[in-house]
Parts: C-alpha cells; sequence; structure tokens
C-alpha cells in the first residue's frame, strides 16, 4: 500500500473523482466531507500529504490547519481554493501549509503536486530523523564524568542553553572536548532546529578560507564559474563554529568583527549586503590575550568573542572521570570492531589514573582504540597500552603561569631533564616549534636539532 493521502472537502463528488484518480497512481486515499471528521482522521491515519478545502461546512481550512499543527510527522498540505481566495491560501502557506491549487484544475497537475508533496514529506522526515540523532548524540550526558569539573561545566551548559548568547568562547587544550562543548549548546539550545555549520581555520588554507566563510558570485575570481553561498549564509539562523579561531588572519578577523557587529556581509565580489541571524562559536587552545599583546589577534574581536567564555578542563584535573571514560571507550570500540572486551585489568587502571595525559581525552580515545585493535580475547591487554611517561619517575605539574619538574636523585641527569622540559613545552604549544622555540629561550635550528638528537617525535 502507498502512502496514504487525506481529502478534506464538502463537495462528495469532487473527493469520489479524487480518490479514484490518486488510487489508480498507488495511494490509500480516505475522504472527510467536515473539519472536525478531517481533524479526526488526520490524528487516526497520520496522512502523509492533506488535500483541505478552504471552505467547509463547519469550519475553514485555517482552522483544521491549526488543529492539526501538532501531528508527528507533519503532512505535506495542499489547499484547494476557489477562484479569488488566493491571499488567505499564501496566508496558509506562510502558517505551514505546503502549496495551493485553485478550483477547477486538472487532475494531472493535482498528481505532480501531490508527487512533489510527498517528497517534502519524505525530505522533511528525513531531516527530523538526523535531526534527532544529533540530538540524541550531543546530549548532556554527551560529557561523560561525575568529577565537579565535569558537573561544573554541565551546570553551565544548563544554563547557556535556555538563553540565546550570540557569541561564546570556548578555550582549553587540545583533546578536551572543545568541539564536543560547541555541539552540545546548539542541539539542545533554541536554535536547534537550525544549521550547525563549523569552520576550522587552522586546516583550510586562507585563500580559501574567506569564500568558503561569505561565498562567492559567479565570476568573482578565476574559479568561480557559479555563485557559491557561504558558511555564514547557510547558516542563518543556527550556529557558526570557527575552530582554532586563533590562526585566523588578521584581515579575515577584521570583516568577522564586521558580521558580529552588524549581522550582514557581502559575498565575494557581490554588490549587495546579505543580513544573517547567526550565532558564533569559537573556540581555541591558543592564549589569545597574548595574541592580541603580540599584535597576531584583534583586540576588538577578542572583546566580541569574549562575552560568554569559558574552559574546557584538562583531563589531569578531572580524572575521577577516567575509569568512567575508560569504559565507555571500550564499550564504543567493541561495537565498531565487533569484539567483546569485558575485562580491563586493574594495573591497566591504575596506569590511566596516573598518567598525566598532555592529549587528555582524544589520547585517552587514541590508546584505548589501538589496544582493542591488538588485544585478543576478552581482556584489554597491558602490552598494548603504550603512554609516554608510564616508565618515567620525573613527574611535571603545570598551573596557569609555571612548570614543576620533580625529579627522583637517582635520575637527574640533565639529558633527561632537557628531554623532559623540552617535550612538555611542545605539548604545552600543541607541538608548534616556533611558538616552543621561543617559550624556551632559543631559536627554531636549535630546537629541532636538539629534538633529532633526543628522537623526540611527535608519536613518542
Amino acid at each position: 500500500m502507498g502512502a496514504t493521502v487525506l481529502i478534506v472537502d464538502d463537495e462528495k463528488f469532487l473527493c469520489r473523482q479524487l480518490e479514484k484518480a490518486l488510487s489508480q497512481e498507488g495511494y490509500n486515499v480516505i475522504s472527510a466531507f467536515t473539519g472536525r471528521e478531517g481533524v479526526e482522521l488526520a490524528n487516526k491515519e497520520s496522512p502523509a500529504v492533506i488535500l483541505l478545502d478552504l471552505k467547509l461546512p463547519d469550519t475553514d481550512g485555517l482552522g483544521v490547519l491549526q488543529n492539526i499543527a501538532g501531528l508527528e510527522p507533519y503532512p505535506s498540505i495542499i489547499f484547494m481554493t476557489a477562484h479569488g481566495n488566493v491571499e488567505v491560501a499564501v496566508s496558509a502557506i506562510k502558517m505551514g501549509a505546503y502549496d495551493f491549487i485553485e478550483k477547477p484544475f486538472h487532475i494531472d497537475k493535482l498528481k505532480i503536486m501531490v508527487k512533489n508533496a510527498l517528497d517534502a514529506a519524505e525530505l522533511r522526515r528525513s531531516l527530523n530523523l538526523a535531526k534527532s540523532r544529533e540530538q540524541g548524540k550531543y546530549g548532556f550526558n554527551a560529557l561523560i564524568g561525575n568529577s565537579e569539573a565535569t558537573k561544573e561545566i554541565v551546570h553551565l551548559f544548563q544554563k547557556l542553553v535556555g538563553t540565546d548568547p550570540k557569541t561564546i568562547l570556548i578555550t582549553g587544550e587540545s583533546g578536551t572536548g572543545k568541539g564536543l562543548a560547541a555541539n552540545i549548546l546548539h542541539f539542545n539550545g533554541i536554535r536547534a532546529e537550525k544549521p550547525f555549520m563549523e569552520l576550522n581555520c587552522a586546516a583550510i588554507p586562507e585563500t580559501l578560507l574567506e569564500s568558503e566563510l561569505f561565498g562567492h558570485e559567479a565570476g568573482a575570481f578565476t574559479d568561480a564559474k557559479r555563485m557559491k553561498k557561504g558558511i555564514l549564509e547557510i547558516a542563518d539562523g543556527g550556529t557558526v563554529f570557527f575552530d582554532e579561531i586563533g590562526d585566523m588572519s588578521l584581515a579575515l578577523q577584521a570583516k568577522l568583527v564586521k558580521v558580529i557587529e552588524e549581522r550582514n556581509f557581502r559575498r565575494i565580489g557581490g554588490m549587495k549586503d546579505i543580513s544573517v541571524d547567526v550565532r558564533v562559536i569559537a573556540a581555541t587552545n591558543q592564549n589569545l590575550k597574548e595574541l592580541v599583546n603580540k599584535g597576531t589577534f584583534r583586540a576588538d574581536l577578542y572583546h566580541r568573542l569574549n562575552v560568554i567564555s569559558f574552559e574546557m578542563p584538562p583531563l589531569r584535573n578531572r580524572k575521577d572521570d577516567i575509569p568512567l571514560l575508560t569504559d565507555y571507550f571500550v564499550s564504543y570500540f567493541n561495537r565498531e570492531f565487533h569484539k567483546n572486551i569485558t575485562i580491563i585489568p586493574d594495573e591497566v587502571r591504575e596506569l590511566f589514573l596516573r598518567y598525566h595525559w598532555p592529549g587528555n581525552i582524544r589520547e585517552l580515545r587514541g590508546t584505548i582504540e589501538r589496544a582493542m585493535l591488538l588485544s585478543d580475547g576478552k581482556e584489554l591487554n597491558p602490552r598494548y597500552i603504550q603512554l609516554e611517561e608510564i616508565e618515567d619517575n620525573m613527574k611535571l605539574e603545570k598551573s596557569d603561569d609555571r612548570m614543576v619538574l620533580k625529579i627522583p636523585i637517582e635520575d637527574a641527569s640533565l639529558t633527561k631533564i632537557e628531554e623532559k622540559v623540552i617535550k612538555e613545552a611542545l605539548d604545552l604549544n600543541d607541538w608548534n616549534q616556533t611558538k616552543t622555540a621561543e617559550m624556551l629561550g632559543i631559536t627554531r635550528e636549535v630546537l629541532r636539532y636538539r629534538m633529532k638528537k633526543m628522537g623526540i617525535t611527535r608519536g613518542r
């Protein structure tokens, strides 16, 4: 049986004609002759399409439309109206109707309209399903953990999603979940029905970044064969997430300030302003205040972004969450790799709790993924757990402005100390060698020479 089509019209002869014609197309067709009966059948049968007459004996089509507004899944509604009622039909479309057709009409024209309405209903269902999956994926429980740091972040998110802050700045080290935080804020907030668009400012070449953000008109540059909408335009009503905002060029920062202040922009090569309503969420693992002082980040953009800001806590500050995260990732990779690992040895759990996790949750996930791939049977094999500092008795503790190096007396060789400091400085600067050399007070060439001599690479 095909899709269900409900006809609501007091002209019984017309209903019979439409039933016959649409049944031949494979549809399941039912009719109602009053508005009340139409609402009852709509709730009972869940039609995919409703053909609704504007004038009914007990009410009008607009009244029926209001009474079925809560139907799930929502049908595509086509109004059938006599000549002269076009303005009312247009009002119905603004209220959620799919289209209208004027009486008398040719049945072939109606068949095409019904088919298009069914396609629209199917697309709407697919989008709703995708949205439901995203909302399920990015619920508050996506932030796994019971530590105080995690509870504070969840509490903050619950406050923010009930409002609509136009700009949010998320800071924190690499791997702490800044992208996850942005998704949670979007899909649990009042903009959840609208698009969420992500732009990685570090991954896209600067020459393409502006086009991705603002779009371009046909012929704006050599490869611009046709007009292209940018992320800002596509995300109208929703959220744009700027990941690694600290890597955006100064020229593009100036244009972004204008967008945030005025909520309009021009496509590349365009002559008119385009107004948008977007929320801007930006994330960075860099200290934007320091970048402002160095002149590599605009002060006006920083202050615009910093209205609502918070830091995602590093994993070392939420170690109570490590057992829960471990169990979650083991369960996740069991599904991904079709494995049945149910035993996590105590020695592995103890190692995880002792480890510093410079790569944060991303490093924990990668560590477990590797061990899951290589382990056989039901146990997560400890031999496949590779952690950089497990067998190293030297420990580094960080605060906001210092590194404290604790060294056992029997292991105080200058080479090991130097290697440890270089590795930690690289982690602090996300392995950016120029910034690391500047932090250590040496040239980049000297840093590279020492890294090569000590065999220091990102994977070790």
